[in-house]
């Protein structure tokens, strides 16, 4: 048996060397360079080719090595295949982090002050406070909780909203497509971390955006296919959105005639809000292909009819 591993813009090096020596009884291949493919059982993906599971007879593992796993599932995975993905402690504390600097840099206008500086524009605004703030979270799952909580023991006025109702203290919770309109209606921070299924799949869109306050703030660190692009131009141009912290996009890199790169009100990075720790992921994978081998459950295994 061998362990494939199969990454789209992304090295391997680091990663078949790690899980060399964490499986050292194991042989740990890359693709293409698959020496015999009826032997892989696991295989260690990100964004891999469309038909990726095709090439492997005996698959009986797809791991993914990001907390989603939409990047899999251009291509039918076969009920007999189980998907796991990676839940680290580390991969929440940064997007938190990165939640809360965007939130911060849009409350004391600091993007703004630096168009200001270059334009040698002295011009005091009004800022915000926390307490007086309020941020909505789309998604409460794994990440989406602890952001939620942790803005909450800031002292912000914290909304969430996901597929099903969440105890979580502190947190004004909301669920299904009944009751998204309240959570968004009223608040200062829309900021979405949904999984990407067929029932979120451009859901920030024109009929959303209509239902906001003026003057919300968009922060995007779920999937780009969660967003119209388009729509939101829209949105702001009409003053719903004030300003958006975009960190994921449809096509990425994002292209360079795209008109998000000269848009003054919307902040680009480069979908680095979150990025897995290859160390600490690399033990829940060997974990993971040992379990499969004792026939033991899985760690994080996802299910592919809700998509996470």
């Amino acid at each position: 048996m061998s362990v494939a591993i199969l990454f789209s813009q992304k090295s391997s090096e680091e990663w078949q060397q790690k899980l060399s020596e964490l499986l050292p009884e194991t042989k740990v291949e890359v693709y293409p360079e698959i020496e015999n493919p009826n032997d892989v059982e696991f295989i260690v993906t990100w964004k891999p080719h469309i038909g990726y599971v095709t090439d492997f007879p005996n698959l009986k593992v797809v791991q993914s090595i990001g907390a989603g796993i939409d990047h899999l599932l251009h291509t039918e995975i076969p009920e007999n295949i189980k998907v796991t993905r990676i839940v680290d402690p580390a991969l929440k504390q940064d997007m938190y982090e990165h939640v809360l600097a965007c939130i911060m840099a849009s409350m004391k206008n600091l993007m703004q002050y630096q168009q200001f500086q270059f334009e040698q524009d002295w011009k005091p605004l009004t800022y915000r406070s926390i307490n007086e703030t309020t941020v909505t979270i789309l998604g409460l799952g794994e990440i989406g909780l602890l952001v939620a909580e942790k803005l909450v023991a800031l002292g912000f006025k914290v909304k969430g909203w996901s597929n099903s109702e969440k105890n979580s203290k502190g947190v004004e919770s909301f669920a299904g497509e009944n009751e998204l309109g309240s959570p968004i209606s009223n608040t200062d921070f829309i900021v979405n971390i949904l999984p990407l299924t067929n029932e979120t799949e451009s859901i920030l869109n024109t009929n959303f955006f209509n239902q906001c306050a003026d003057n919300t703030v968009l922060i995007n660190v779920g999937r780009g296919a969660h967003l119209v692009e388009n729509d939101l131009e829209k949105a702001i141009e009409h003053g719903k959105i004030k300003e958006a912290y975009l960190d994921v996009f449809r096509e990425e890199p994002l292209p360079e005639n795209h008109l998000f790169w000269t848009n003054r009100q919307i902040f680009v990075t480069p979908h680095i809000a979150s990025v897995t720790n290859a160390t600490t992921a690399l033990v829940q994978v060997a974990d993971n292909y040992k379990n499969m081998l004792n026939n033991q459950p899985l760690l994080n295994e996802v299910s592919l009819k809700r998509g996470y």
